[in-house]
């Protein structure tokens, strides 16, 4: 079971989150985000894996998901500079825990949160020992066009109201992807079970508030901008982990590029996993017990 913990951010806002202790000794610390339409507590079993072997594991929710949701009716509603925000917390949380247990500590984040954590080794260079990327994507052009179509779209009146045209431009593509679905969230996984257990749940697979999409795409836009690769440390190891078959990923386009990029950047130490037969969530597909193994050894090394 997961304790609750708590980041309080420089505005007075809080972000909670699930933290899994370490069930012997701990040699290491990761701090994560999870992705978009989801919550802390799904990763459990992963977390537990981690701590079995040494590891804690504080597993951020974002503003609206999760223990941050208002309500289920009241999810991912995002104020304004949301995106940074979230980051921040991650970084304010990665800076406790270091000082608190004195131990190597890694950031880490899954799809949304992926995004999230490339854009915390943009902005907080070399603050983690290193760097997980899960279920992640490399440069995209649409990025500043959907912030630009956001931008007109959503407004005061509309905030923090579903936006049916934007969410089928943010994820709307990664289902027509699955030939053959059963579900329109196959996209998810191979795993039947795990994509049924995802409908499910009260608090995932809801439609996106034209705030949440204005602010996901506006942190999106900034990630490839020259200016901001260029901050980023040269000496921090970087793991990127995806599936062969993820549509976010465009099938391992992207973070091939995304890895290539930080290559091309100077980083010392890029590797990439892609697993075959692999969807979004490898955390939930049929070989999460390699995948755990995966991370564990790369956490450990």
């Amino acid at each position: 079971m997961y304790e609750e913990f708590e980041v309080v951010l420089p505005s007075g806002e809080k972000l909670k989150g699930c933290f899994w202790k370490a069930k012997k000794e701990a040699v290491r610390n990761i701090v994560m985000q999870t992705g978009m339409n989801e919550h802390a507590s799904r990763y459990e079993g992963m977390a537990e894996y981690l701590n079995e072997h040494g590891i804690n594991i504080w597993i951020l929710d974002a503003f609206g998901q999760g223990l941050n949701a208002k309500s289920v009716e009241e999810q991912e509603q995002w104020p304004k500079d949301a995106f940074f925000k979230n980051v921040d917390a991650m970084h304010l949380q990665l800076e406790k825990v270091k000082q608190e247990t004195g131990l190597p500590t890694v950031i880490m984040g899954h799809s949304m949160g992926s995004f999230m954590t490339q854009c915390f080794v943009e902005r907080h260079p070399g603050a983690a020992d290193k760097v997980v990327l899960f279920g992640t994507n490399g440069p995209v052009g649409i990025y500043p066009i959907a912030k630009a179509l956001a931008k007109m779209l959503v407004h005061k009146g509309n905030w923090d109201k579903p936006n049916k045209f934007l969410t089928n431009l943010a994820i709307g593509g990664f289902s027509k992807a699955i030939k053959d679905r059963k579900t329109d969230l196959d996209w998810l996984s191979y795993n039947e079970e795990n994509v049924q257990k995802y409908i499910d749940d009260p608090y995932c697979g809801h439609m996106n508030t034209g705030g949440f999409l204005r602010e996901f795409f506006t942190g999106l836009a900034t990630l490839y901008k020259k200016k901001n690769i260029a901050q980023i440390s040269k000496d921090q190891p970087i793991r990127i982990m995806s599936g062969e078959e993820d549509p976010v990923g465009a099938n391992g386009k992207g973070p091939k590029d995304l890895a290539e990029m930080y290559k091309k950047h100077g980083v010392k130490d890029v590797s990439l996993i892609l697993y075959p037969h692999c969807r979004h969530e490898l955390h939930n597909e049929d070989i999460k017990e390699q995948v755990y193994k995966d991370l564990t050894e790369f956490v450990l090394a």
